[in-house]
């Protein structure tokens, strides 16, 4: 039956191949036994370094921004086929982005002329954000396995992707417990740079309790850069004296308090809203909200100006009857004692601007789709029936769509594969059909590639086929988007959702068979996009790092312009 499957899935066409950038003339990938057989002892090896050695060779033919992306990723790679290479080649993926000849004073520039940003500076701005998202992992996998060169590299880097791998060997260090090493990182941070607030917290949380004068300078350090940032989130300057008012002395937590109060009082920004276990809390003014998460630690410093503090929001004396002890209340995490293992924080969340009505509505549609699949558990049919009352998509906002009766459809097919077989192929049927109208179905493809592992693992030989047929006219209307002549996606192409989308499919696919799924990766004829998901294949195949999934879109439209990032996949 997975023969059947395997034989099918090659038949499939492969449509998104007709790539306007496709080089038909130009030899596409392929495995060469460079090597000895005996260099890749398992199968596994045997079928997969050889095409990461085919794919290093394409990948130095290619443009700096791709060349960077695909040479960090075959790097990963070649940690399984050929260790000795990794850091030559990862240190090369950091040269090409050096080729880019955008840089970050550019934004003064910009600034300074008042004048619309016109589809050059647009273009110029997208690849500077691929520079330094590049420059960023490539340092980052890079200090893994030869934090020298990483560090010898770092004064090329852009100033805020140095701020960011400052911190990542910040953190580094205070994991293996080099506080004096940390320390001196921390204090080498450049002034105009972004403070590391998660990373210094991190550090005073590992700290011995006899250290306590390293702590205080820490936290001094901190209040004199929090005037550059504003609000963050849970690892912020404010969340540093919530957690550590008992060590510094009292005037000086007094001070740091006061400080982040007029800082919020004056940040003409929206509003905040909690997404805890315990509910949402919402906030109008993050004045209200840096209220109600201090007025705590300032009651028991001072408790006449506390109740002057709190006379000033209605919103914050509401929550703190509910949450007495503020942010703790609401997440107990949230302490001066690091974490032990297994103790997690409580979910929390924060987004900022009013209440969202479509954040609510996708909420509870998440909520119902749930209900519906506990409901095919013992009533597929029933479920079924439900499904269908859904709305068929809603706008995140204009031009991204989420497919709530697609999901249901899905989990009613999940529940229902072992004990309702039928009904489950009905519901994978019905996902199918109602996902067949969806005008930007990027999310659509968790449910095209979930619902070919489910058929799969049903036995079902012509249903995986018929699924990835399907996604694959889907992802047509997705690339037609990233090529569009009057409004191209200038991110870096290795990031277009049309891309990723793909990916998602023959990731799939290769759960059927990975020689068929390369196999349909070989009919593309963008060489680029060939070698880049040869080498996808190529590290899932070997078990290899897989990095978080970035998908971008950056177009003179306001319409399409975003970006995602999803946790790595296994």
């Amino acid at each position: 039956m997975k023969a059947a499957a395997t034989l099918a899935l090659g038949l499939a066409t492969v449509t998104w191949a007709q790539s306007p950038s496709s080089l038909p003339n130009q030899p596409v990938s392929k495995p060469k036994s460079t090597r000895p057989a005996r260099k890749w002892s398992t199968p596994k090896e045997q079928l997969w370094c050889p095409v990461l050695e085919s794919a290093l060779g394409s990948a130095r033919l290619s443009e700096a921004p791709v060349r960077s992306y695909l040479l960090d990723a075959i790097a990963a790679g070649l940690s399984k086929c050929d260790p000795g290479k990794v850091s030559s080649v990862l240190a090369d993926s950091f040269a090409a982005t050096l080729e880019m000849p955008e840089h970050e004073d550019m934004w003064e520039t910009i600034s300074s002329n008042g004048k619309r940003i016109d589809l050059e500076t647009r273009e110029a701005l997208a690849n500077l954000e691929t520079k330094r998202r590049l420059q960023e992992t490539v340092l980052t996998q890079l200090l893994t396995v030869d934090d020298s060169n990483a560090e010898s590299l770092l004064s090329q880097a852009e100033p805020s992707v140095r701020a960011e791998f400052l911190g990542s060997m910040i953190s580094r260090a205070t994991t293996a417990r080099k506080f004096d090493r940390a320390l001196e990182l921390l204090n080498r941070l450049p002034p105009e740079e972004e403070f590391p607030y998660q990373e210094a917290t991190q550090l005073m949380l590992e700290l011995p309790p006899d250290r306590d004068t390293d702590k205080q300078d820490i936290f001094r350090l901190a209040m004199a850069r929090s005037s550059q940032s504003h609000l963050t989130g849970s690892d912020d300057f404010a969340s540093m004296i919530v957690r550590f008012w008992q060590h510094v002395p009292p005037a000086l937590a007094l001070e740091a308090i006061h400080q982040v109060l007029n800082t919020a009082e004056h940040h003409a920004g929206s509003g905040v809203t909690l997404n805890a276990a315990s509910g949402n809390l919402g906030f109008a003014a993050e004045y209200d909200y840096r209220v109600f998460e201090l007025l705590p630690v300032l009651r028991q410093l001072d408790d006449e100006e506390a109740d002057k503090i709190l006379k000033q929001s209605q919103q914050a004396q509401l929550q703190l009857k509910q949450f007495p002890n503020g942010i703790q209340s609401v997440d107990p995490s949230i302490r001066d004692t690091p974490p032990k293992n297994g103790d997690a924080g409580q979910g929390l969340g924060m987004s900022f601007g009013p209440p969202n009505k479509t954040a609510q509505d996708l909420k509870n549609s998440e909520a119902r789709t749930k209900e519906i699949g506990r409901m095919a558990e013992d009533n597929p049919r029933q479920a079924i029936a439900a499904a269908a009352t859904l709305p068929e998509s809603m706008d995140l906002f204009p031009g991204l769509e989420v497919f709530p009766r697609a999901q249901a459809y899905v989990a009613i097919a999940r529940a229902a594969m072992k004990k309702n077989p039928t009904a489950a192929k009905d519901a994978l049927e019905e996902m199918a059909a109602c996902l067949r109208h969806a005008t930007y179905p990027y999310h659509a493809m968790d449910s095209w590639s979930d619902g070919m592992e489910i058929a799969k693992d049903m036995g079902e030989a012509d249903l995986p086929v018929k699924l990835f047929q399907s996604g694959m006219e889907q992802v047509d209307k997705l690339r037609d988007e990233d090529i569009d002549s009057d409004d191209p996606n200038l991110a870096l192409k290795a990031w277009w959702p049309s891309v990723n989308a793909y990916w998602r499919l023959v990731r799939a696919a290769s759960e059927l068979s990975s020689d068929t799924a390369l196999a349909e990766v070989r009919e593309i004829r963008d060489p680029e996009i060939l070698v880049l998901l040869e080498v996808k294949l190529a590290n899932k195949g070997l078990g290899a790092r897989a990095e978080p999934s970035i998908t971008m879109v950056s177009k003179k439209s306001t319409r399409a312009a975003w970006s995602e990032i999803r946790a790595a996949e296994k």
